[in-house]
This record gives C-alpha cells, structure tokens and sequence, in this order.
C-alpha cells in the first residue's frame, strides 16, 4: 500500500523546491509530488520530475468563490494514479500546511483503517440544516440538487458535507468514484468534494472527532513563527495555515533533524 502526497502550490520555482526537499528530507519513506497552481512560465522552471501543471484559472480566483478540486484530482489521477495501481491513497496539501512527524502518513493510514473512511478532512462533517454560508448559498442550487439525486446511494438526497480544503486524505477508490459521476456541476469544493462522495457511498471522516492529529489545523488566523516554534517542540503532526515560507522551511528542517525524538 502506498500514499501519494500531492503539494499544491503556485510560489516560486526556488520556493517549491525547497519545501519539496524539506518534506523528503523529514519523511524520506514518503513520496511527495507537486500540483503547480501558477503561471506556466514558472512552472518550467520547476526542477522536479514528479509535477503536473493545473490548467485551471479558477483556482487563482477570488477565495470562496467556485474554486474546484476536479482538475487537481483530474490531473493527479491521470498523471500518477492511473499509471501506479500500487497507489492506494492520495493525500492533498496546500503550501501553507507544515507536517512535522515523519511518520504522518502511517497515522492518516491508521485513523483511516479504524473509521473505513473513503475521505477524510478537518471538520469534514453534515453542514445541511446549519449556517454555513456555503451550505447556505448552495443549499438550492438546482444543478447541484439535480446531480446529487441522480448519483446518489443515499436515501436523504439533500444532505451535504463540508470540509476544510486542505490536508484532504481520500482512498483510491473515492478519488476513482468523484471522477467517476462526473460531469460535475459548478460547485465550491469544500463543500462539493465531501457531500459528493457520501452520496456515492464513501465515509466522510472528521479527523477532529477521532483523533488530535489536526488540533492545529484551522482556516484562519495564521500560525506566527513563536507559535509554530512551539507547537512543534510539543510534538504538533500538522500545523496550518503557515504562510511565510522561511518559517515553514525552518520547521521543516529543525523536525527533520529531530526526527528520532518523541
């Protein structure tokens, strides 16, 4: 059995590299490859063999507007997956999540296997009959309700899940099963990517309700580099949203070089 780690970025070519060798270097049995969000031009200078381009300007657009995960599974899959059928799990992260422990991967794998989640994410969770603005503004919308009804396996046809899109584990099988019932409607993700597959059957896993792996992952505000200095020191797997990238580098690195401890 294998995970595939997928860093989704759009920094700079350096920037991409260096965080790339600090994650091979803290989890060296792990395999990380790149999902590159920017501008072509950048992305040739990228010196790395396992990359994809993403060919979707709607990942560059405003935050919660429509923002897809159908390209990025899209051209993970076609790019890795269907050609390694050893890979049996895909893990997707964005640039500012800092893993810590070497051993991240047998712990997602772990939880995974004690919940028979297909997916899993933070507060990935039902969000039909609350408040959340984005279950609010689509919780109507009629493309979305019709495809829903037409590849479900459920017998409540208007649940819908949401999730923090980032630091998202999914089995093969449900990334082969979200790819599966396309076409897609136009959907925000952190809401479409979890309700989409507890409709074709997968279990959507909160991490937060089982385990303390993802204590100090939320959305927002972000990490300062005395709190992640700290977190770290007291064993923190995950930790995001970390944004300067000499801090998470310098996590990295300081991990790494500890990585026998705890």
């Amino acid at each position: 059995m294998s995970t595939l780690n997928v860093l989704i970025s759009h920094l700079s070519a350096a920037a991409v590299q260096e965080q790339l060798a600090a994650l091979r270097a803290l989890a060296p049995v792990s395999r990380f490859v790149l999902a590159f969000g920017g501008e072509a031009a950048e992305y040739a200078h990228i010196d790395e063999r396992d990359k994809v381009l993403l060919d979707d300007p709607a990942l560059r657009a405003a935050a919660r507007s429509h923002q897809s995960y159908t390209v990025i599974l899209t051209s993970v899959f076609e790019r890795w997956l269907a050609a390694e059928p050893k890979l049996d799990a895909l893990y997707l992260f964005e640039f500012d999540h800092l893993i810590l422990r070497p051993e991240f991967e047998e712990r997602l794998r772990t939880l995974a296997r004690a919940t028979g989640a297909g997916f899993m994410g933070k507060n990935a969770s039902p969000r039909h009959c609350t408040n959340w603005h984005h279950y609010t503004r689509f919780r109507r919308d009629a493309a979305l309700l019709d495809h829903l009804a037409r590849v479900t396996v459920r017998s409540e046809r208007g649940a819908m899940y949401g999730t923090l899109g980032n630091g998202m584990w999914f089995t093969r099988a449900a990334v082969e099963s979200y790819l599966g019932a396309g076409p897609h409607p136009r959907c925000y993700g952190e809401l479409y990517v979890p309700t989409l597959l507890h409709h074709v059957g997968h279990q959507v896993v909160d991490i937060d309700a089982h385990s303390r792996l993802y204590d100090h992952v939320r959305y927002e505000p972000q990490y300062t580099a005395a709190e992640v200095e700290t977190l770290a020191g007291a064993g923190a797997a995950f930790i995001h949203p970390v944004k300067d990238a000499a801090v998470r580098v310098a996590a990295l690195r300081r991990a790494s070089a500890g990585k026998g401890d705890g």
